[in-house]
């Protein structure tokens, strides 16, 4: 730990482009660590808990992510963009609102809890969904308990982030999982069920928010809450309220709408499935927001005339790993799946298949990153609102009138309706090029046709 005096501008002066590519690499080679130790547990999990687990864990944490979206007022993203990041007071500010902020969270899980049990109860919930199981109420508000343990992790970790010291931050990710996944696997070959997946993510948050205060420098955290620094935050993160609760719609709202409409055995293997999609979808989405919104928040401050060039760069290689990843999975991953899984675990490769056109829109969010290291958080919630509108209203439908692979194919390609928003935000700071916007969507619309015709 360093003096509070440690500031950013005492860092050694790198220039951007080795801080992207160190922080690049970092991610990239914790994203493979990440999917071995991923594929290393599913493979021993899968063997010591039933399928109808998992889908009970993916609606509990759904809804704490969705607590968690409902109040986030970006004070990571404050921390990363601000220019009073290198005053203690601004950083323990922000540690005691993250801190205050969690504990709300917990509560609102709480409450949400209550409202399963008494629409369970009342005959509510569809019997056959995963909404109708007794045990999931008291998940919910056990599994909570790792929000305020993690409120209480240093804000020196997003002060490390602005600074695109990444190999911290990754090394802290990647001995969380394997904290763990040992105990998760221990408890779960000692027969407890569902309450190992439990257990491990509190035991993983516990650890990571000790060690937080441990390796990452900045001022030592302590509770103070100045009003100055506390409207910054709050003014720049209001609007990201709204973002998020709809952002949470768009990327985790499929586990509930289709954990209530689908049959609880088919969402248990769309869950899994679906955990998978989103270990893709997170190392494109953490190289976006962890390299290049502290890049463009600093080519923001300093040279804005330099945004259009870096982001034409940085698009090609993210278009080229998002076609990679999509089209992989359509033409392997079941036959992958099929090989690490058991019998009972038989369908999961088939949803991943249909959750792949996800990942081609994934490119757009480079736009989104842009508008919200501007500062205008008003127009990136904006763009958030509009797919989480779409998706309430399409996602039913779609069950009710067409079918399940329908209804999935459409919550995986919703991004679309989005993209008007995206480029006419974009217009405001950098050319918009039609070809290089356009490929995407062509990939997008023959993956989906090679969907719906040959699965």
């Amino acid at each position: 730990m360093t003096s509070d005096e440690t500031t950013a501008s005492n860092l050694p002066a790198h220039s951007l482009r080795r801080r992207i590519l160190t922080s690049g690499g970092a991610i990239m080679s914790g994203f493979g660590i990440s999917q071995v130790l991923r594929l290393f547990s599913n493979l021993i999990l899968t063997r010591l808990l039933m399928p109808e687990v998992f889908g009970l864990m993916a609606v509990a944490l759904s809804i704490n992510i969705w607590a968690v979206m409902l109040t986030d007022i970006g004070i990571g993203s404050s921390v990363i963009r601000s220019q009073n990041s290198d005053k203690p007071a601004f950083m323990r500010t922000a540690w005691t609102t993250q801190i205050l902020r969690n504990l709300l969270v917990w509560g609102i899980i709480m409450l949400a809890a209550l409202g399963v049990y008494l629409l369970t109860k009342g005959g509510v919930v569809n019997a056959e969904s995963i909404f109708a199981d007794p045990v999931l109420p008291l998940l919910m508000v056990v599994i909570g308990v790792q929000l305020p343990i993690s409120g209480l992790g240093s804000t020196n970790r997003s002060l490390a982030e602005r600074r695109l010291e990444m190999n911290r931050v990754v090394g802290l990710e990647i001995g969380q999982q394997v904290f763990a996944m040992v105990v998760t696997i221990s408890l779960a070959y000692s027969g407890f069920g569902i309450w190992a997946l439990v257990i491990g993510t509190l035991s993983g948050a516990m650890f990571a928010t000790i060690l937080s205060h441990v390796i990452f420098s900045g001022p030592r955290m302590g509770l103070q809450l100045d009003r100055t620094h506390f409207d910054e935050i709050f003014s720049f993160g209001k609007w990201l309220i709204i973002a998020s609760f709809f952002g949470f719609i768009l990327n985790r709202g499929d586990q509930l709408i289709f954990g209530w409409m689908m049959k609880a055995d088919s969402f248990s293997l769309y869950a899994i499935a679906a955990i998978w999609v989103m270990a893709a979808v997170s190392i494109i989405q953490s190289v976006i927001g962890r390299v290049f919104f502290p890049a463009f928040s600093e080519v923001l401050r300093d040279e804005p005339q330099n945004l259009a060039a870096l982001y034409k760069k940085i698009r090609l290689l993210i278009d080229a790993s998002a076609i990679a990843m999509a089209f992989g999975a359509f033409f392997l991953a079941e036959p992958i799946f099929a090989l690490i899984y058991p019998d009972d675990f038989d369908g999961v490769g088939y949803y991943v298949k249909l959750l792949a056109p996800t990942l081609l829109f994934l490119p757009y969010r480079l736009i989104n990153t842009a508008v919200l290291a501007s500062g205008n958080s008003k127009g990136f919630t904006a763009v958030t609102v509009i797919g989480g509108i779409v998706m309430v209203l399409a996602l039913p439908l779609a069950m009710t009138y067409l079918d399940e692979k329908a209804a999935i194919i459409i919550y995986a390609s919703i991004a679309i309706v989005t993209l008007p928003t995206v480029w006419a935000l974009g217009k405001k700071l950098m050319r918009i090029d039609p070809m290089v916007e356009g490929r995407m969507i062509a990939a997008a619309i023959i993956l989906a046709a090679m969907l719906m015709f040959t699965t």
